[in-house]
């Protein structure tokens, strides 16, 4: 018996052996048991893959605009917390500009009101922080819950402004 033809066989399942070699396959085939079972299990499997092909349902136009969609609000979340830092800081820094000359004033022993207004707007500033960094999918709730301390802060500022100066 001559040798198998196994290597032979995907070419010959695609058509693709020149006349001489698909004659000697065929010739092979017609004798060959266990060659003709390799040709079976391969035709399965060519069957089976094509099958499967056939069965995927190519994504359209409109899955790429669901993953678009998901991934632009988190690169939005991302440009909003920033911007949100930096309107922050140049508030704060605006507001303790503007007030520092009232401020500078001691109106507690060892201490004036621009060290008590900066330590309240630092602890909102952390406070801030920790709700974005733990939360960042509920921004409009954490703006509203910023702003209420802004509202604090501010108020303890007017506070701090209407109270009589300790005089030295």
């Amino acid at each position: 018996m001559e040798t198998h033809v196994r290597d032979l066989l995907p070419a010959f399942m695609d058509d693709a052996l020149s006349e001489t070699d698909r004659k000697k396959v065929e010739a092979h085939l017609a004798l060959c048991p266990d060659c003709r079972r390799e040709l079976e299990e391969l035709e399965a499997v060519q069957a089976e893959i094509s099958r499967f092909y056939h069965s995927v349902e190519v994504p359209g136009i409109q899955f790429e605009k669901a993953v678009l969609a998901k991934i632009m609000p988190q690169e939005k979340l991302a440009m909003h917390y920033r911007v949100f830092v930096w309107f922050f800081a140049v508030c704060c820094a605006a507001s303790v500009l503007a007030t520092y000359p009232v401020m500078r004033k001691p109106f507690y022993v060892g201490m004036n009101i621009f060290q008590a207004l900066f330590n309240i707007l630092s602890s909102g500033f952390h406070i801030a922080l920790s709700i974005l960094s733990a939360l960042p999918a509920l921004s409009a709730g954490i703006m509203v819950v910023i702003a209420v301390i802004l509202a604090v802060c501010i108020w303890i500022l007017f506070g701090l402004l209407t109270m009589k100066p300790v005089k030295e």
